[in-house]
């Protein structure tokens, strides 16, 4: 997993591509969250575009991550979710946890609003 992380403006934008189910790639996405928190970010959009798959613990991830930003008063939402991982999204029902947008530019607008 790799993940690149750019500013827009005031929002966090993460890119995340390749798997994401490992510990290691929670502990990666922890310590960049927590880089971004430290400097006073707290809008978040984390961009799955790259990601062709997830498992429970990608979820978890997620989840700790979304946990985490709330807790300091922020927000995190995500784009670029596929077919498949819509699918796990439906399932888990996580849906109604994160919002999704289609893509990284309406995502930063309605953070904007």
């Amino acid at each position: 997993m790799n993940i690149q992380v750019t500013l827009d403006n005031d929002i966090t934008v993460l890119r995340i591509e390749g798997r994401l189910w490992e510990e290691a790639d929670s502990i990666e996405l922890d310590r960049m969250i927590d880089e971004s928190l430290d400097r006073g970010c707290m809008c978040f959009v984390t961009d799955l575009t790259g990601v062709p798959i997830m498992n429970s613990s990608g979820l978890g991830s997620l989840i700790a991550a979304m946990k985490k930003i709330k807790s300091r008063s922020g927000d995190m939402v995500l784009t670029g979710v596929n077919d498949r991982l819509d699918h796990l999204f439906q399932i888990t029902r996580l849906y109604t946890v994160f919002k999704t947008y289609e893509d990284i530019d309406a995502a930063v607008e309605n953070m904007h609003a």
